[in-house]
């Protein structure tokens, strides 16, 4: 081949690899973070800050209402929706007063904050925990508060426990039993534990049992070779056999027992089939994060974010590859500007403007998180970025508080309960 040819060639391969370089994803912010960027600006408080929006809740608080029949009662996720306001609010709105409750700091302030809730807890507490959580109460409220607690029990080593507490404090106590349904989340592994497990129970007169509690949500993520309505069946249909084997249990066992499951993620499949369960517990699906986009899950509409200010808006440069920046950027657009927000290493991702992203070359920060993105975001010092959560459990409480927004304006402010 002639050296024409050759060069030809060359450079046909070098026009094509640059075709390929990526695109500028650049975007300034839609009308509805425009405008949300404009508020802050003038009455943000310059903090990282929390956003809700009320209108999105409230869609959000409504299809879960009209989803679920009457046979199946809702109960609060508390670790998914820290806050007294919110609590307080959904509660009012989807016209109910249970509450399930993971960490017992929350507990405390819980049974202070609602006096009439119905508290039962997701997880199966130390002793030691609940000891304190009686400890920590004031005392005019420590026998209503024993009342509207729920412990849950996973074995018979913690039944002994919880039933030598129960004497200790010379009080009844109500427990709920653990169950696995399938999925590997500990509890009684059996039916034939269950029912050894509640026999027990007439050597303990303190301890009253109000039925199960047994977490399905994993069926939401079934691998590919088992279909999610068949994981859903298989888990319903093991719970109907626990139930089954304490059902004789006349004077143990009780004639209406709650029958507690589900999730954010599963609920829609209780709510659509014949399921066993006569309460679900739901957070995450009235904030809908990121995690929680899933099929079943569509139609619920995002409604927290993450607001931080931008400290410092520079050149992309990496350091120690300064003089390399001008190829770095006319290759990637993407790397042409560097944003450093106040705060950061939220688990949250980056949503407007668009085409803002992590920098993996120069790492996370939790004081000043680096973004990087093209020069079309048009950004500077004292604009807002704002950031889509992966998960509101936990991210709450390192937020003192959540400002409100109604019709795009911002309306109020909830405090935040923290986990300890």
């Amino acid at each position: 081949m002639k050296r024409r040819h050759l060069l030809g060639l060359g450079a046909l391969g070098l026009l094509g690899g640059w075709a390929l370089r990526p695109h500028d994803r650049g975007q300034v912010h839609d009308a509805y973070f425009a405008a949300l960027n404009r508020q802050l600006q003038q009455d943000g408080d310059g903090l990282p800050t929390l956003l809700l929006d009320l209108d999105r809740l409230d869609a959000n608080a409504d299809l879960l209402a009209a989803r679920l029949p009457e046979r199946l009662a809702l109960r609060l996720v508390t670790k998914s929706l820290a806050s007294s306001g919110l609590l307080e609010y959904l509660a009012k709105r989807l016209q109910t007063q249970r509450f399930m409750v993971f960490q017992q700091p929350q507990l405390n302030r819980l049974a202070r904050s609602f006096p009439q809730a119905d508290l039962l807890l997701g997880k199966p507490l130390p002793v030691e925990a609940a000891l304190n959580f009686h400890r920590q109460l004031p005392q005019h409220l420590a026998s209503d508060a024993a009342r509207q607690v729920t412990w849950l029990i996973d074995s018979e080593q913690r039944l002994v426990q919880y039933a030598e507490l129960a004497k200790a404090l010379k009080q009844p106590l109500r427990i709920a039993l653990e169950i696995d349904v399938g999925l590997q989340r500990g509890g009684f592994a059996s039916p034939q534990a269950l029912n050894q497990a509640v026999q027990q129970l007439a050597r303990y007169p303190l301890l009253q049992c109000r039925g199960l509690m047994g977490y399905d949500a994993h069926v939401a993520h079934s691998p590919p070779w088992v279909r999610q309505q068949q994981a859903f069946a298989d888990s319903d249909a093991r719970y109907r056999k626990f139930i089954d084997s304490v059902r004789s249990l006349d004077k143990l066992w009780p004639a209406l027992p709650l029958l507690n499951g589900g999730g954010s993620l599963t609920y829609p499949l209780h709510s659509q089939q014949a399921s066993v369960l006569n309460e679900v517990a739901v957070g995450s699906a009235l904030l809908k994060p990121a995690d929680f986009d899933t099929a079943l899950l569509q139609a619920h509409q995002p409604a927290l974010w993450i607001a931080a200010p931008v400290l410092k808006a520079v050149d992309g440069a990496l350091p120690y590859l300064q003089p390399l920046q001008p190829a770095i950027s006319a290759w990637n657009p993407n790397r042409q500007r560097a944003y450093y927000l106040y705060g950061g290493r939220w688990p949250a991702q980056p949503v407007s403007p668009q085409g803002l992203d992590y920098d993996p070359l120069y790492g996370r920060s939790a004081n000043q998180e680096r973004l990087i993105g093209s020069a079309g975001a048009q950004l500077g010092s004292g604009d807002w970025v704002f950031l889509r959560p992966a998960v509101s459990e936990g991210l709450l409480a390192d937020f003192s508080e959540i400002r409100l927004l109604r019709r795009g304006q911002l309306v109020g402010r909830w405090s935040t309960i923290g986990n300890a």
